[in-house]
C-alpha cells in the first residue's frame, strides 16, 4: 500500500456518511464507536428496522440461523498534521519540523457462538515530509495490530462466574491510561502479546493479565514480541453504591525490564505498582484522583517511588455553552540521592503520550504541576478547552524527563525546580458518528534548567481528522 492509495470503499463510505440518516421510528440512535473497537456490539442490527447507517450491512453479517454466529467488519482512517518549532526542545539541535501522519486500521470480528470469538486488526501507518529522525511510533508500513482469540470459561451452569480468557496480540487500556494505554496521539498505537482474563461479577469488573509489549519495526509484518520487558498484574473496578456516582479502581501491576537505564546506569528493573483510582460525577461535579506506590529493585538499588494525580471539575449545566471549570494537580517522585542505593524515580510504565498536552513534551516522572482549565461547548458536538500548566521538578537531584520518558542530559543536579509552563488550546468537533476533527495549539516556555541544557521554547500546532466505520 502506498502513501496515496486507499481502498475505494473508504471514500464511498465517507461520502455516504455525509448524507442525512433516517431516524428510527422508536428514536433509536446507534451507539458511538469505541476506542477499543473489539468492545463494540452490533447484535442490535438483528432488528432490520434499526438499519440506518451506510455501513450497517457489514457490521452484522449472520453466519447461521443462530444470532451468536456472526461477523463484523470495520476500520478507521486518520490523517494528522503536526508542526514543532523545536522538536524535543531542540535538545539534539533539531530545527522546526512539519509533517503528516497517515493511519489506516481495518478489522474483522468473528463470533462463533457464545463461547468463542476471534478478532484481527491490521494497521498501516505512514508519514510524509518529516525531517527529524523517525521514531518507532512514526511509521509502520503494514503489520498485525491485533490478533487474538477469546474463550469464555463457564465455571458452572448456575454460576455467575464465567471469565473470558483472551490470548494473542491485543490493545489494553486501564482507567485513564496513566500506566497502561493504547498510545492514541502517535501514529502507531500500542499493543501487547500475551494473556488476559476478564469477568464481571455483580457489577465488579475484574481483570488479570500477563503480557509483553510489541516491538515496532517499520517494514511489512516484522513486528515481534519484546522479550526484554514484561507486564503482569490485576486491575479491578468496584462501584460504591453508598455514595452516588462514586467508583473505585484497585490494582497491582508488575513490570520487568532487563535493559533498563537510570542515571546512565544500565541494569535489570523489577518494579511493582500498587494503585487506586477514585472517580465519578454527580450534580455537576466530576473527579478523578489516582494514587500509586512503587517498590522493587533496579541494579543493586531498592525502588521507592510514588505518584498522586487529580482532575477535578464542575460543569455549569444550565448555563449557555455548559462551561466546565477544572483543575489538574499532579506529582511524581524523583531520585533524591544518586548514592543512597535507593531509586526514587517514578516509572509511568506504558502511559498515554500527550500526558500534559497534545504536544507530548514532558514525561510524568520527577515533576509536580498545577493545570487550571476552562472547557465550553459553543455548538452541538463541539468542545473548546483552554488550559495553562505550570511544571516543576520534585527534586533537582534528578533529571527533567521528556517523552517517552527520557532523562535530559545535564539537568540532574543542575538548575532549579522550575521546568516551564505551557498554554494549550484544544478544539474537538464530533461532526457525526463517523467523523471527528481535532485541532490543538501549545506554547511551552522552557525554564532555565532546560535552556541551560540547550533547550528552547516550543510552539506546537496539530490538526487531525479521523473517519471510523
Amino acid at each position: 500500500m502506498t502513501k496515496n492509495s486507499l481502498p475505494s470503499f473508504v471514500f464511498v463510505g465517507i461520502a455516504a456518511s455525509l448524507l442525512p440518516v433516517m431516524a428510527n421510528a422508536d428514536g433509536f440512535e446507534p451507539p458511538a464507536y469505541k476506542t477499543l473497537r473489539f468492545e463494540e456490539d452490533y447484535r442490535y442490527l438483528q432488528d432490520e428496522s434499526r438499519h440506518t447507517d451506510f455501513w450497517d450491512p457489514i457490521k452484522y453479517i449472520p453466519l447461521s440461523d443462530s444470532h451468536d454466529f456472526y461477523l463484523t467488519l470495520g476500520g478507521e482512517l486518520r490523517e494528522r498534521f503536526e508542526y514543532y518549532s523545536a522538536p524535543d526542545f531542540s535538545l539534539d539541535g533539531e530545527h522546526s519540523d512539519a509533517y503528516l501522519f497517515h493511519r489506516l486500521l481495518l478489522h474483522a470480528d468473528l463470533h462463533l457462538g457464545e463461547f468463542l470469538r476471534g478478532f484481527v486488526q491490521f494497521g498501516s501507518a505512514l508519514e510524509a515530509w518529516k525531517d527529524s529522525p523517525l521514531g518507532p511510533t512514526d511509521a509502520n508500513h503494514l503489520d498485525l495490530q491485533q490478533g487474538f482469540l477469546d474463550a469464555k470459561l463457564p465455571i458452572a451452569e448456575d454460576s455467575d462466574i464465567d471469565p473470558t480468557l483472551r490470548f494473542g496480540r491485543q490493545e489494553i487500556l486501564y482507567g485513564t491510561q496513566r500506566l497502561v494505554s493504547v498510545r492514541e496521539p502517535p501514529n502507531v498505537r500500542r499493543s501487547f502479546d500475551g494473556f488476559r482474563l476478564d469477568d464481571n461479577i455483580g457489577g465488579v469488573k475484574l481483570s488479570a493479565l500477563a503480557v509483553r509489549p510489541v516491538n515496532l519495526r517499520e517494514d511489512i509484518f516484522d513486528d515481534d514480541t519484546n522479550s526484554h520487558q514484561a507486564l503482569w498484574g490485576t486491575y479491578n473496578t468496584i462501584p460504591v453504591p453508598a455514595i452516588p456516582g462514586l467508583n473505585l479502581d484497585l490494582y497491582y501491576l508488575g513490570f520487568h525490564n532487563n535493559q533498563a537505564s537510570f542515571g546512565d546506569i544500565p541494569g535489570d528493573e523489577t518494579r511493582h505498582s500498587l494503585g487506586t483510582r477514585i472517580f465519578g460525577e454527580t450534580s455537576g461535579f466530576d473527579w478523578n484522583w489516582e494514587f500509586v506506590g512503587q517498590f522493587g529493585s533496579f541494579h543493586n538499588e531498592d525502588i521507592r517511588a510514588w505518584t498522586a494525580a487529580s482532575d477535578t471539575g464542575y460543569t455549569f449545566e444550565n448555563v449557555r455553552w455548559q462551561p466546565r471549570l477544572g483543575v489538574k494537580a499532579n506529582i511524581a517522585s524523583g531520585d533524591t540521592d544518586a548514592k543512597d542505593h535507593k531509586l526514587g524515580t517514578f516509572n509511568p510504565l506504558f502511559p498515554r503520550l500527550g500526558y500534559f498536552s497534545e504536544a507530548s513534551l514532558i514525561a510524568p516522572s520527577n515533576f509536580f504541576d498545577v493545570q487550571p482549565s476552562v472547557t465550553i461547548q459553543p455548538f452541538d458536538n463541539v468542545s473548546v478547552s483552554l488550559s495553562w500548566d505550570a511544571l516543576w521538578r520534585t527534586t533537582t537531584n534528578d533529571a527533567i524527563y521528556i517523552e517517552p520518558n527520557s532523562a535530559v542530559d545535564g539537568t540532574a543536579g543542575h538548575g532549579g525546580h522550575y521546568t516551564g509552563n505551557q498554554v494549550a488550546l484544544d478544539v474537538d468537533w464530533q461532526f457525526d458518528r463517523h467523523i471527528e476533527v481535532k485541532a490543538s495549539y501549545v506554547h511551552f516556555d522552557a525554564g532555565s534548567a532546560l535552556k541551560s541544557a540547550g533547550g528552547k521554547d516550543v510552539d506546537f500546532v496539530m490538526f487531525s481528522t479521523a473517519y471510523k466505520f
